[in-house]
């Protein structure tokens, strides 16, 4: 159970002591709840485990309205009264935007408020089918070792770390005090309770508790088999038809987020054909904020229905490797190199009125160097790649040793069944354990798990200690720093089937390792079915969306000179023989004084912004909730990204400055 509350909790108690006033509990406020929150809303409340009613949800969705509203009348004001500050005078769309502002925004938070219960419910739901394989593995496996389902639950329920366990954990609690006449009992109200979400995870459970009534051990074992077999046919059929799902929302996100919007940036000198004016605060918002807002939602969405099968491993911050990780110093030297990077364009970027730089030394050496290559290299990439090597630098630098643990977790799991069967066969030939680890170890030479078995061959025989010491031991235990929850459960059971019988646990390892293989070839199955998908969306993020932008800027550039050079060299009389729309092209840049180097920082700033969350959404698709690869996985990115995006640009300016006398 949890001991702590979640944002959204806190949020109920912070109304409850705060905005208590807004709502009474009278007969229209019961009313109000009915409309609303039907009955069924208590179950899907039970199910996500928030400890709220329906009268906490409502009274925290009108505050959270109410202080939305206030926040946006203060962020309004502010941007009026700065406007009067600097321009004298500020455009009536702008009015028309705040006063949709202050309706929208209170709408749009009061009812992502009021539905977070029954979304979140429902991606608990989600994210516990992908806990299936793993829970009725650790059941099968404990239940054909030892035939008791309340030991095979119990083991489960503290082995598994998964959110379907907590669900077990709580089942356990129900049985103690008295809510349940025994564990069948229990065990047919969770298979009940679960069968609205998955028919298979039924189907599993009914097979494990009916394991129990066969007579012979054959026939028990073959039903058990059976329930393992559907609960992972269930899991590739759910992740199947997730994958058939995909393919339309990533085809809307890459026409709707890359490609359109990047296209029509060599469109943006040309609104002056229709007489529309574009500021850099419009280029702005639309590129930097409404398009990554947009984004963001889209992918949070499309993640939130991807069953969460096989949850990454769990690296606390006491591991030897990882103790020096993500501290202020790794923080503050890699601000500080990002700082450096982008120092040539603050000459640039400060006005000499308010700070004049003319008296710093050797300034006006950097000066020449950056007016050299600006033609070919624009100042405002400085700051873009300041900010790529700050995120990249501290990515690396704290994730890295994560990424590595994980792999080495990974790796040993894979060579686990196949350690699991040569340690069950050398079992069966009656051999001590030491030996049999040993011999696992020799035969499976030059691998990470044979590192571990021998370890444990070599505490047995050095120290005399017992197996689950050898194993377990908070001082020499080979799985102090093995943070697999799969590997210390099965050893767990390896170590508790010793206690009965050596013969009967070699058998059962013999089993296990099938089991693992099984387990394995789901793994891959699901990454197998996700390659494509997630292949193409990586060589976008790296390749082809920072070429686009590349291009369509220098083509942007190349715009902007032979308008400039219009505007400039042209007379009054030269620029009224043109056309009407030509005029408006040629003045619509300039009379905004928006420089074509500003699109290069805020196409940037969006390109940074696009590798982040399409990096994020293809980590979300391969690894789930795995922060550690995410973050390590966009500090490999990004500067790839930038790279491609500032060649490309460069390129195009040379190539295109050709063209202009």
């Amino acid at each position: 159970m949890r001991t702590h509350l979640n944002w959204f909790e806190r949020g109920v108690v912070f109304s409850k002591n705060y905005f208590s006033w807004i709502f009474r509990q009278n007969q229209q406020t019961q009313k109000k709840l009915q409309k609303h929150f039907p009955e069924e809303y208590n179950e899907l409340l039970s199910f996500s485990d928030l400890r709220v009613d329906r009268f906490d949800i409502l009274l925290f969705a009108y505050t959270a309205a109410f202080l939305s509203f206030s926040v946006t009348v203060l962020c309004c004001l502010s941007l009026v009264a700065l406007y009067y500050m600097y321009y004298r005078g500020i455009e009536e769309i702008y009015f028309v935007g705040m006063a949709l502002a202050f309706f929208v925004v209170p709408f749009v938070v009061l009812n992502l408020i009021a539905q977070y219960p029954k979304t979140h419910a429902r991606y608990q739901q989600i994210r516990s089918l992908g806990d299936i394989p793993e829970v009725l593995c650790y059941l099968v496996m404990s239940l054909k070792i030892v035939p008791n389902l309340e030991n095979s639950v119990r083991f489960t329920a503290s082995k598994s770390s998964t959110t379907l366990a907590g669900d077990l954990r709580k089942l356990i609690w129900d049985m103690e005090i008295r809510l349940h006449h025994g564990i069948t009992d229990a065990m047919t109200d969770f298979a009940i309770r679960w069968g609205r979400v998955s028919e298979y995870f039924k189907r599993s459970l009914h097979l494990l508790c009916s394991s129990l009534q066969e007579k012979d051990e054959a026939s028990r074992v073959i039903t058990l088999d059976r329930a393992l077999d559907v609960s992972l046919e269930g899991t590739k059929e759910t992740m199947t038809a997730f994958a058939n799902r995909l393919h339309q929302p990533t085809m809307v996100l890459y026409s709707l987020g890359i490609m359109i919007p990047l296209s029509l940036v060599a469109m943006l000198p040309a609104a002056g054909l229709v007489g529309v004016q574009i500021s850099l605060l419009h280029i702005f918002v639309l590129y930097d904020v409404l398009l990554p807002i947009g984004i963001f939602f889209y992918i949070r969405k499309i993640l939130r229905l991807r069953p969460a099968v096989f949850q990454p491993c769990q690296i606390p911050s006491d591991h030897p490797d990882v103790q020096h990780t993500g501290s202020h110093h790794q923080l503050g030297l890699s601000v500080l190199f990002g700082c450096l990077i982008a120092s040539p364009a603050l000459p640039f970027l400060i006005d000499p009125l308010l700070f004049p730089l003319d008296g710093l030394p050797g300034l006006n050496y950097l000066l020449s160097v950056v007016n050299l290559i600006q033609p070919f290299f624009p100042v405002t990439l400085f700051p873009l790649w300041g900010i790529t090597a700050t995120v990249s630098l501290y990515c690396l630098w704290v994730y890295r040793p994560y990424k590595k643990i994980r792999d080495e977790i990974k790796q040993m799991e894979k060579e686990f069944s196949d350690a699991l069967y040569i340690l069950g066969k050398r079992l069966s030939e009656e051999k001590s354990p030491e030996e049999c680890f040993a011999y696992a170890a020799d035969t499976m030479q030059g691998s990470r798990i044979a590192e571990m078995f021998r370890q444990v061959s070599y505490t047995l025989v050095a120290m005399h200690t017992t197996i689950h010491d050898a194993l377990y031991g908070s001082e020499y235990g080979a799985l102090q720093y093995i943070y697999s929850d799969r590997i210390k459960a099965i050893l767990y059971l390896f170590v508790e089937g010793t206690k009965k019988s050596q013969q009967a646990v070699s058998a059962s390892l013999v089993r296990i390792a099938d089991h693992l293989q099984q387990l394995q070839g789901v793994e891959k199955k699901i990454v197998d079915m996700l390659a494509e998908l997630t292949s193409t969306v990586r060589s976008t993020v790296t390749m082809f969306a920072p070429l686009i932008a590349g291009i369509t800027l220098a083509i942007t550039f190349l715009i902007s000179r032979i308008l400039a050079t219009i505007h400039l060299n042209g007379s009054p009389e030269t620029l009224t023989g043109l056309p009407v729309s030509l005029q408006g092209l040629s003045q619509t840049f300039m009379v905004e004084n928006i420089h074509p180097d500003s699109f290069v920082f805020i196409i940037g700033i969006y390109i940074v912004e696009l590798v982040v969350l399409l990096t994020r959404f293809v980590t979300g698709l391969n690894e789930g909730d795995d922060n550690a690869t995410f973050f390590y996985t966009l500090g490999r990115t990004l500067p790839l990204s930038l790279g491609v995006f500032s060649v490309t640009v460069s390129i195009g300016l040379m190539f295109f400055s050709c063209l202009i006398p």
